[in-house]
């Protein structure tokens, strides 16, 4: 059996799902049922585009049009489950619905749309930090799994919007 750089991808996804099932199963919150959905959804699409490939299937309505919808409406869901701040899911969720039905009929736009995906996921990460920041939660923050979900966000999403520019 041949293991490439692919599938040992899509193995530590599988695996970092299942650890989050684990942690849900065990401590049943809000936060982590979505954390564990939004595994859940990388792992299904990650999964299928692996065997669409292999199959030498087009994958890029997967990914274009389903994933990307699915990734920011769930990251959404989880930001608004610790931000105070609600009104600006409303505004940004309707900015990137907008763009993304324009994406939908022009395809080129793709890239933009990456870019305005990691922007809001980006914002949302920084507005909680500065939320944190600006009480006691910060004391404990090596406890809080939000933080070190908002600063793994950082980490993969902000330097990818540089990336989709050029």
């Amino acid at each position: 059996m041949k293991i490439d750089v692919s599938s040992f991808g899509l193995l530590s996804q599988i695996i970092v799902f299942i650890v989050c099932l684990f942690f849900y199963i065990r401590h049943k919150t809000i936060y982590l049922l979505l954390l564990t959905l939004l595994l859940l959804s990388t792992v299904i699409v990650e999964g299928v585009g692996a065997y669409l490939i292999y199959r030498n299937v087009s994958t890029s309505f997967m990914y274009h049009y389903v994933y990307t919808l699915i990734e920011l409406l769930i990251i959404s869901l989880l930001f608004k489950k610790v931000l105070k701040r609600k009104n600006i899911f409303i505004f940004l969720g309707v900015i990137f619905i907008i763009f993304w039905v324009v994406v939908f009929f022009k395809n080129n736009l793709y890239a933009y749309l990456v870019i305005l995906e990691s922007t809001i996921i980006s914002l949302y990460s920084f507005l909680y930090l500065r939320e944190i920041l600006m009480t006691n939660k910060i004391l404990n923050y090596k406890k809080l799994l939000p933080f070190w979900v908002s600063a793994g966000f950082l980490i993969f999403y902000l330097p990818s919007i540089p990336f989709f520019l050029f």
